[in-house]
């Protein structure tokens, strides 16, 4: 990767931390409730995604926005933990709740981000 690519990956990087990092700070996750703020980061995210995809023509713009600053603001390592946490507590039904409505709203959320640009 040239060192360019690199600067712009590592900037849109902490962008998308900082968002995150404060996003789960208003809604830290506890087991007994539904996880909001990964379920909150992740769709935006994949909304985020289908709406700015069409309108980024450069690889660079793609780089620092969807890999940047989305990658590291929407998290599948952090939703899988909280659904093994789920099972881990024996809450199965919330678990499996929250597994398909995440997955489920979040490729409705690229559709309808796809959906909204098209309407420019």
């Amino acid at each position: 990767m040239p060192f360019k690519h690199g600067l712009i990956l590592a900037a849109g990087g902490v962008i998308g931390t900082l968002i995150r990092g404060f996003i789960n700070s208003l809604f830290p996750f506890q087991v007994h409730h539904f996880g909001w703020a990964t379920f909150i980061i992740n769709t935006l995210g994949c909304f985020l995604i289908g709406f700015l995809w069409q309108y980024m023509q450069s690889y660079e713009q793609r780089l620092f926005i969807v890999t940047g600053i989305l990658g590291s603001f929407t998290t599948f390592s952090g939703f899988g933990m909280e659904v093994i946490s789920y099972f881990n507590e024996k809450l199965y039904g919330p678990g499996l709740m929250y597994l398909a409505v995440s997955v489920s709203i979040g490729i409705f959320m690229v559709w309808l981000g796809q959906r909204c640009y098209s309407l420019l």
